[in-house]
């Protein structure tokens, strides 16, 4: 009779061969964690699927995420994106790369309103990109710059990544939104750092702009996105005040994107309304297709005990813990080569988790490593979702050029994992200081 463990092993590679086969991923994950579970106990282990899939999605802290989407998808529509790109720009503008370094600072602040990286990409990439390309900006060096800094989103509070990982491991919300607050703003000086020295470097790259602006112009743009300030400050400061939980703060934070864009940005005709709503159901049901799936494929990985001979083989290795954690690190930047973001989140967490805590790590700390591992992933070739999306919104680029402009990004988000990994503080200080 097949054992345990050479089900759950056929299972992955199940899902493997469909992900090779371009099938959906939500798809694949179902049809080979139900296979596994008929592999592992006949038809009977299927029967609390539908009841157990029901409770996974009506978890609380699941309910933040369409929310935050909501929020994200009201301020596409506003301008706020053009605004901000123009206040950065008159404040970067003769620094070199000051275009370059603009796309990031816009980039990270509109993250730290929308939690998606790919709607930054798209917000700041449409307006960014083509006006580098116009000043003669090389396009590997402009694209490089929007598809990395968007993936800020994913590890700068609100982050979707963040509340799909609490929902998995039941670590608070806002605990970890405020262990992604410093390695999220390192990682955007480290961008804006390589961009000005490879300006100054190679300034054929990035011509510097003859622009002037006075101080009255850049104070001025800076009172133009002051509704973005204030709307991060009443979203954020809600949560680390007490005053309101992650999900509440989302719900307020919606509301206020709703009345910034109606009452300041004069946007919230039919049109913009009914593509906002369109826009977050659709992404709100991939999503959830995506978590339900996945917690599918779960089910059938503990059934199989899985996370538990993990686990016993982590701890049982005689090598150094740090050690594991650089294997788990590469491991999963080559699955992240495979794999969407969020999938794969879903999947190693529940596998992950129980054997960094048998080692001894903090699954607080370990969340910001993986998610600052997950930005490697959705910016590396072939499946880097910001990779196409930045060749969607702006089409004359070459896929080529794109790709080659991010290989330095990489580097440095490699960089942070090592030194989150050196400096575990960088991502546990904030959330015991607030705690």
């Amino acid at each position: 009779m097949i054992s345990d463990a050479a089900v759950a092993g056929l299972a992955v590679v199940l899902l493997l061969a469909l992900i090779a086969l371009r099938t959906p991923i939500f798809v694949a994950l179902a049809v080979s964690g139900i296979a596994g579970l008929i592999g592992l106990d006949g038809l009977s282990g299927v029967e609390l699927v539908p009841l157990s899939l029901v409770a996974q999605l009506q978890n609380y802290a699941l309910v933040a995420a369409p929310l935050y989407i909501l929020l994200g998808e009201v301020l596409a529509v506003s301008g706020l994106g053009r605004d901000l790109f123009g206040a950065a720009y008159r404040w970067f503008n003769r620094i070199p790369g000051g275009l370059g370094a603009s796309a990031i600072g816009s980039s990270t602040v509109f993250g730290a309103m929308s939690g998606v990286s790919i709607s930054s990409v798209a917000i700041i990439g449409r307006m960014a990109v083509p006006e580098m390309l116009h000043r003669g900006y090389r396009p590997s060096f402009a694209s490089g710059s929007v598809a990395a800094s968007g993936a800020l989103a994913m590890l700068i509070p609100p982050s979707l990544m963040f509340i799909l990982y609490s929902s998995v491991t039941g670590v608070s919300i806002a605990e970890l939104f405020a262990g992604g607050l410093i390695p999220g703003l390192m990682l955007a000086a480290f961008m804006i750092l390589y961009v000005v020295i490879r300006a100054k470097t190679s300034p054929s790259e990035a011509p510097v702009s003859g622009e002037r602006f006075t101080w009255r112009e850049r104070m001025a743009a800076l009172t133009k996105i002051s509704p973005a300030l204030v709307l991060i400050l009443l979203v954020l400061g809600s949560i680390y005040t007490g005053f309101a939980t992650p999900t509440e703060a989302a719900a307020v934070g919606a509301l206020a994107a709703f009345a910034v864009t109606g009452w300041v940005y004069r946007k919230l005709g039919w049109a913009n309304l009914r593509t906002i709503f369109v826009s977050t159901a659709h992404v709100t049901a991939s999503i959830l297709a995506i978590v339900g799936a996945a917690f599918v494929f779960t089910q059938m990985l503990v059934m199989a005990r899985v996370p538990d001979a993990v686990s016993e083989f982590v701890v049982g290795l005689k090598a150094s813990p740090y050690l594991v954690i650089a294997v788990v690190m590469v491991v999963l930047v080559l699955l992240g080569c495979l794999v969407d973001a969020a999938s794969l989140l879903l999947v190693v967490t529940p596998i992950l988790v129980p054997a960094i805590e048998g080692l001894g790590f903090d699954p607080l700390w370990f969340g910001v490593l993986l998610v600052v591992n997950l930005e490697m992933a959705v910016i590396t070739p072939p499946v880097g979702l910001n990779l196409y999306t930045m060749k969607s919104v702006v089409p004359e680029l070459d896929l080529a050029d794109i790709f080659r402009g991010i290989l330095p990004y990489l580097a440095i988000e490699a960089g942070m994992l090592v030194l989150i990994t050196a400096f575990p503080e960088l991502a546990t200080w904030l959330p015991e200081l607030i705690a």
